[in-house]
């Protein structure tokens, strides 16, 4: 009987000794827009900008040109009538190493449309999917509980928020009517 007990024991121990570790994290998860319908990361508002819809849609369409390094492959579609303008772009996310040196470690692409009205636009950017053989959403990235979730997601996460942040910051600017120039000879 007491060789049965330490059998049961030792082998309770090395149980534990090969169970998966629950990832724990001190960080908290980046603050992003979770769409309360589709509970997707979602960027949207509306700004205020003088201009036509024509106007803005221009502007929009130079911005998006020089924005992004190869715009014929980002812009979907241009719809010149109703003044929409639908891309697909992408961000890197790197795998962070312990010597603190990064490594790209994929990319996650994204749908983004501004659409453009008298005298305001407005801005989506949803459905952010990590390259894959089949859609992978990055909104798994904030469940801990995730059996693929470890403490590098909430880091995949900021990454993906600051190149979405530096990108609606050029957005605003682009869309600042130009200064007209005086020809002074």
């Amino acid at each position: 009987m007491k060789r049965l007990s330490l059998l049961v024991l030792l082998l309770s121990v090395a149980m534990l000794g090969f169970a998966q570790k629950k990832n724990t994290t001190t960080t908290p998860p980046p603050d992003m827009p979770i769409d309360e319908e589709t509970q997707l990361i979602t960027y949207q508002e509306v700004i205020q900008e003088n201009g036509t819809a024509k106007e803005l849609y221009d502007r929009a369409l130079k911005w998006a040109k020089s924005f992004y390094h190869n715009p014929s492959e980002v812009i979907r579609s241009q719809d010149d009538a109703n003044f929409v303008i639908k891309m697909r772009g992408s961000v890197r996310i790197y795998s962070h190493q312990k010597d603190g040196s990064k490594l790209t470690k994929n990319v996650v692409y994204y749908n983004f449309t501004l659409q453009c009205r008298e005298g305001r636009y407005r801005y989506t950017i949803t459905d952010f999917n990590e390259k894959a053989a089949a859609a992978c959403p990055i909104e798994k990235w904030m469940n801990p509980e995730d059996t693929k979730w470890d403490p590098e997601c909430y880091l995949n996460l900021q990454e993906v928020d600051e190149q979405i942040q530096a990108l609606l910051s050029s957005l605003v600017d682009g869309m600042q009517p130009t200064a007209a120039k005086e020809d002074e000879w």
